[in-house]
């Protein structure tokens, strides 16, 4: 197999970036933003962190028109990223919990002692720990109007918010619900643990060692000569429609939604977070967050439940377009054309933004527009889509890899089934095999399943390891198409059960329940949970 370096990197063509530009463009020319700026993030197979990038509309209007001295949005504009700062402030936590500094189980007023009694519990209930905090399940109210307003709250306006308690929508721990408040929490876990204050931490820890130049916290930060001006959404529908509006202050809430960026920086972040689960992550340099730390804010540890998908003609829903949950900072999202998706929104008085990437190539987009409300969510979306139908390769889908051991066991096992030799199942058969299935009956029940499917012993002759189809470390499936015009209802249904399951597997059923003759052999390998394991089911089946 090539190495990575002699292999072609999957590339963005033209005709996928001029759809990517259309969208972008085409929001702006509905005045659904006043601008946007927007990349294509390099993935695992790439050395450069931006595959290409474009822009739309200006970085501040005045009377639906570019203010004096405004510029075009570029790439190197400056914009707030909002909620997108939330995976700082997670990295954060993670980064002092990697130290022994504190406990994600810890309740929160071990570090914040002002939020003790802020909480409203039952009897039965316990304190939230900075995990319910980090994947949005301590009940807390959802905030985003209100604490979008919040951001220049001083540390004694939050103790005094916390003195006079927190409502709740449900208890600690029993469902999901986005809060502000929380992640504002967490900033003060950081000010506590580190006797610093978060902005400063999360700078010394990521902004700095990333080379994040264009990323700050204020104005004082940031080259305001590249700031593009927030606007909000007055109630026309022409581009007068955009109003600007001024810039707050850090204060506690800034832990939540504080954050400027530019593109690239965003990109450099994402490329830093989707590491952890490129191929051979393990061997790589850690950088400033742990590998095995990085991975875990990107798994779904809170369930976000959606609306099920309208109702067909029969009345009955098919279901959800997606699975979607919140990790430590992140969202995660499982769709059926894309596969696994990582990502998050922002959306702040004046700006949107968002960021998503796909798991298994790390390829990923990133737009940041200076209106509220603005469609850098669905724009983005889009944008995975179009290069998933332009250039597949580009999101190809990284397929499991067999363990060595499986691989040594699914040879043995494929010679078994050719010869019936007791030596190689007493070497490799786990001791659940022949109490589950005698070797005889196993042996009866590979000849009908063969049978079934009009193939003969010569079919298992042409299995090879390497042309399985692995499910798993430690699983493996091969499907023998079976013989044209073999079987029919009656003895598929007196054929094939699975060699080692349970139920009968002589043929497909049709909608009217008659049995169809079935269209292929299958063999799939299971191996048992021990390192050094053996074969715990080892099935032949017609299907």
């Amino acid at each position: 197999m090539p190495s990575s370096a002699e292999s072609p990197r999957p590339h963005v063509p033209a005709e996928a970036v001029t759809a990517i530009a259309a969208l972008a463009e085409n929001a702006v020319a509905e005045h659904r933003t006043s601008g946007v700026t927007w990349a294509i993030i390099g993935g695992h197979a790439h050395d450069q962190a931006i595959l290409a990038h474009g822009a739309a509309g200006h970085r501040e209007l005045a009377d639906g028109r570019p203010a004096p001295g405004s510029s075009p949005m570029d790439r190197a504009t400056v914009s707030r990223i909002a909620s997108m700062t939330k995976s700082f402030t997670a990295a954060t936590i993670l980064a002092l919990r990697d130290e022994g500094r504190l406990s994600l189980d810890d309740p929160i007023s071990a570090h914040v002692p002002e939020a003790e009694g802020a909480f409203e519990l039952a009897d039965d209930d316990r304190e939230p720990t900075l995990r319910r905090l980090l994947t949005m399940d301590a009940g807390l109210i959802t905030d985003n109007p209100w604490g979008d307003r919040q951001e220049a709250m001083t540390r004694e306006g939050f103790a005094a918010v916390l003195r006079g308690g927190l409502g709740h929508v449900h208890r600690p721990g029993d469902g999901f619900e986005y809060s502000n408040t929380g992640y504002a929490l967490l900033g003060r876990v950081i000010d506590e643990v580190t006797g610093s204050d978060y902005a400063a931490e999360i700078r010394r820890r990521f902004l700095d060692p990333l080379g994040l130049t264009a990323t700050g916290w204020s104005s004082g930060e940031i080259d305001t000569g590249r700031l593009a001006t927030g606007h909000r959404l007055a109630d026309r529908t022409d581009a007068t429609r955009f109003e600007a509006v001024p810039l707050d202050s850090p204060g506690v809430y800034g832990a939540m939604a504080g954050l400027f960026s530019s593109v690239d920086d965003v990109a450099t972040w994402v490329r830093f977070l989707a590491a952890a689960d490129a191929e051979g992550s393990a061997s790589r340099g850690t950088g400033p967050l742990a590998t095995a730390s990085r991975r875990e804010m990107q798994q779904l540890h809170r369930h976000q439940a959606l609306a099920p998908l309208p109702a067909g003609q029969d009345g009955v829903s098919p279901g959800f377009d997606r699975v979607r949950g919140y990790g430590f900072g992140l969202v995660i999202e499982h769709f059926p054309d894309l596969g696994e998706v990582i990502s998050h929104s922002g959306g702040y008085p004046g700006y949107g933004s968002f960021m998503v990437w796909h798991r298994d190539s790390g390829v990923g987009v990133v737009a940041l527009a200076n209106s509220k409300y603005a469609p850098a969510t669905p724009l983005s979306m889009q944008a995975l889509r179009i290069l998933q139908r332009e250039a597949p390769e580009l999101l190809a889908r990284r397929a499991p890899e067999a363990a060595p051991r499986t691989l040594e066991a699914a040879r043995a096992a494929l010679d078994w089934l050719r010869t019936d030799e007791d030596a190689l199942a007493d070497a490799w058969f786990a001791d659940n095999m022949d109490l589950d299935v005698p070797r005889a009956e196993r042996r009866r029940r590979l000849e009908k399943a063969l049978a079934a499917t009009g193939l003969d012993a010569s079919a298992l002759e042409a299995l090879r390891v390497e042309d399985a189809q692995v499910l798993s470390r430690a699983r493996m499936r091969w499907t023998v198409p079976a013989r044209s015009g073999a079987g029919s209802a009656g003895s598929a249904s007196g054929g094939g059960a699975a060699a080692g399951g349970a139920g009968a597997a002589g043929g497909a059923t049709s909608a009217a329940g008659a049995a169809t003759a079935p269209s292929a052999l299958q063999v799939e390998l299971l191996m048992d949970p021990r390192r050094e394991g053996l074969v715990q089911s080892l099935d032949t089946i017609a299907r």
